[in-house]
Order: structure tokens, then C-alpha cells, then sequence
């Protein structure tokens, strides 16, 4: 064994041993919880958080070896379907709808799955899957939510699981990302630069995130993104990046006014116009066609 690898495990035996153990309970988490055993669901995360805790404060100053552990942590989730949520079904059945060029929004799946010439894969088991709640309403997910799912749905195929790595490596790319600007933002704002693995190693995001295939962590990364922008004075990109933020998950909306303040408001004005114009450049598709059907049909 080399000099200075035998040195390095050495010097972080205790960071190494806690990061494996973590892994053993993500595993664990993954692929052998029952979503009914609370039991089970509390303690493992329980242990998850002081192992964060202990982590970050015995190496919050190597970033290369919190970030490399925080995607082995997102990773130990890769070829596994979610155990906690059922939402991925939907998320599938909207892929296939749009990579197929239909629009998500016209029809609930309680409509379209005794069509005979239904263009979905697997669509018995996707139906099945998301649960009569989901089945019967209409899809109430943004446009670039539905672009990440298409994707997902033409990476993954024919296979469900297939479609599920796509997801996670979407999401994966999203908090690297979230990682890099946040980390840049926090050094903006004067503050510690190591508080970003609050986020990176937190288990809630990585089971919630990663693990149940929520987006938003993808809201999140267009989110950070823009505050970087604003911090260093490039609003006019940042209105640009944000409006995708808003076109994966509506609640950036809720922040809006907030700008006003700090932006005055001249620059207000340019900022929510060219979020306003991209927002309206991802809807324009879906409610294009979905007024050309509905006119069609009167």
C-alpha cells in the first residue's frame, strides 16, 4: 500500500468508518424497508442524522471527500425503485405522454387506459402502481417537470426501472449542481462555505430527493443557480434561470415580491419580464395544443 494512501486512512479512519456505515444503513433504507415498519422507518433515520452530524463535523473542511461520499450516499439508491412514495409511476406515464408528443394535461389516466392504441409502456402497471388517487385527476406537474420526465421515459425505454435511473441521475446532476453554486453563493454572502453539506448530506434530501424521485431537488439547483447570478449583479440571467426553477415547481412564484426590494424597480420590472417570457415559452406547447383539441372537438 503507498506511503500517502496508508497516511490518508490513517488520518480519517473514524470519517471513513461512519461513511461506510452510512452507506449500510442507505442500503438498508433502500432495499429492505417496508414503507408500514415506522419502527424500522425512525431509527434508521435517526442514526442517518447523527452520522451527518458527526461527519460534517470531523471533516467539514474536505470538500472532496464529503462530496464524493454525499453521491455514494445518492448512488447506493441507483437500481432500486422507490419504497416510500408512488408518485414515480405518474412521473412515467407523463414521460411516455410527451416523448410521444401528447399533451400530459387532457386527459386523466382513468381515461386514457382502456385505449386499445395507448402508446405507454408497461401502462397496466404504471396505472396500477400510482394509485387510484393519481389515476383519476388530471397531471398537475409544470412543463420542464414534464421534459425531465420525457427524458427519463426515452433513457429507461421500454423498463420501468430503466426510466427510474434516468430520474436519479437526473436528480443526482441537480444537487452536484446545487453543491457547486451554493457553495460559490455562500462565500458571496460572507458566509462559511462548508454549511452547503447541511444540504449535501442531509438524509432527508437524499431518501426524499434521490431515493423517492422528488423534484425538488431539479427546482432547487435552477433555484440556487439564480441566486448566484443575482449575487454577483447578472440578474438579467438570473430572471432566465429562475423561470425554470418556477417551470419545474410552481413555489418559487411565493418569492417573487421579495426581489423587489432588493433589486429596486427598474430592475424588477426587467427581471419578472424575462422570467415571464421563458414561463410562458414552456407553457406555450401544452396550451397551444390543448386549445387546438378543444376547438377540433366544438
Amino acid at each position: 500500500m503507498p506511503k500517502r494512501l496508508a497516511t490518508y486512512l490513517k488520518l480519517h479512519k473514524v470519517s471513513l468508518f461512519l461513511a461506510l456505515l452510512s452507506i449500510v444503513f442507505y442500503y438498508t433504507f433502500a432495499y429492505h424497508l417496508e414503507r408500514t415498519d415506522f419502527v424500522r422507518l425512525i431509527s434508521l433515520y435517526a442514526a442517518l442524522f447523527f452520522l451527518c452530524y458527526k461527519l460534517i463535523q470531523f471533516e467539514k473542511w474536505n470538500y472532496k471527500f464529503l462530496l464524493g461520499i454525499g453521491i455514494l450516499f445518492r448512488l447506493t439508491f441507483l437500481l432500486v425503485e422507490p419504497n416510500l412514495s408512488q408518485d414515480y409511476f405518474r412521473f412515467i406515464w407523463d414521460g411516455h405522454l410527451v416523448s410521444n408528443f401528447m399533451n400530459p394535461y387532457l386527459n386523466a389516466p382513468d381515461q386514457l387506459i382502456s385505449q386499445s392504441n395507448l402508446v405507454i409502456a408497461n401502462a397496466k402497471e404504471l396505472y396500477d402502481g400510482m394509485g387510484s388517487l393519481s389515476a383519476r385527476h388530471f397531471s398537475n406537474y409544470p412543463p420542464l417537470n414534464q421534459f425531465a420526465f420525457a427524458l427519463a421515459a426515452v433513457l429507461g425505454g421500454k423498463s420501468i426501472l430503466g426510466s427510474v435511473i434516468a430520474m436519479r441521475g437526473i436528480l443526482i446532476f441537480a444537487d452536484v449542481g446545487i453543491f457547486y453554486f451554493g457553495r460559490i453563493l455562500l462565500k458571496n454572502l460572507n458566509r462559511s462555505p462548508h454549511h452547503i453539506f447541511w444540504y449535501f448530506l442531509n438524509p432527508l434530501i437524499i431518501i426524499e430527493l434521490t431515493g423517492n424521485l422528488h423534484f425538488e431537488g431539479l427546482m432547487l439547483f435552477f433555484f440556487v443557480w439564480a441566486m448566484y447570478l443575482i449575487s454577483v449583479n447578472k440578474w438579467q440571467w438570473a430572471g432566465l434561470v429562475y423561470a425554470c426553477s418556477i417551470a419545474v415547481k410552481l413555489v418559487p412564484l411565493l418569492f417573487l415580491p421579495l426581489f423587489l426590494k432588493h433589486l429596486g424597480f427598474k430592475k424588477s420590472i426587467l427581471f419578472f419580464s424575462s422570467w415571464a417570457g421563458l414561463v410562458c415559452f414552456f407553457f406555450y406547447p401544452f396550451i397551444r395544443r390543448s386549445l387546438s383539441i378543444i376547438t377540433h372537438k366544438q
